[in-house]
């Protein structure tokens, strides 16, 4: 098979849509979030509801992402190599994604969901202690999610090592 043929093609481009549909998903996360944490109850409520969908669409292609990567370096016929260091480095870029998402951005979306469900109509997230704690650790999450995509960029297309 190899890089020339149509079945690495068309993992190639399952993996490009499934990058921009994992990042796109969860770099969408920092606008939604931000104006939920702006909106009063109710509008705040089916915002983060909004996030969560996202999110677990947007997850999924995450996973999608690595197993494509795998798939299309066992059928490059030796092009990849698994030992290529812009290979590995993209590996430890996808396994921080998966990371931060799990670490960071899920448990905040969640605590936010949280606090939003007992919010009054009127109020908003800001106004909420416990809201405000787990937007700044989403904060960081949004932030890091940012910086790992322009690396895992940079490893695709120029790909050090190889």
């Amino acid at each position: 098979m190899g890089p020339g043929s149509v079945l690495y093609r068309i993992l190639l481009l399952l993996h490009i849509g499934t990058a921009v549909v994992g990042f796109g998903g969860l770099l969408a996360y920092g606008t939604i979030h931000a104006r939920a944490f702006r909106a009063p109850g109710t509008e705040a409520r089916a915002l983060l509801e909004t996030a969560q969908s996202v999110a677990g669409t947007a997850h999924k292609a995450l996973y999608a992402l690595g197993a494509l990567g795998i798939m299309m370096i066992a059928i490059s016929e030796s092009a990849i190599s698994f030992a290529e260091v812009w290979v590995s480095a993209a590996f430890v870029v996808w396994f921080a994604t998966i990371g931060v998402v799990h670490g960071l951005i899920r448990p905040s979306v969640a605590s936010l969901a949280t606090s939003a469900a007992g919010l009054k109509t009127d109020a908003t997230l800001g106004d909420d202690v416990e809201a405000q704690g787990a937007a700044k650790k989403l904060a960081l999450g949004e932030g890091s999610l940012h910086l790992l995509l322009a690396i895992a960029l940079a490893l695709m297309i120029w790909q050090p090592g190889s």
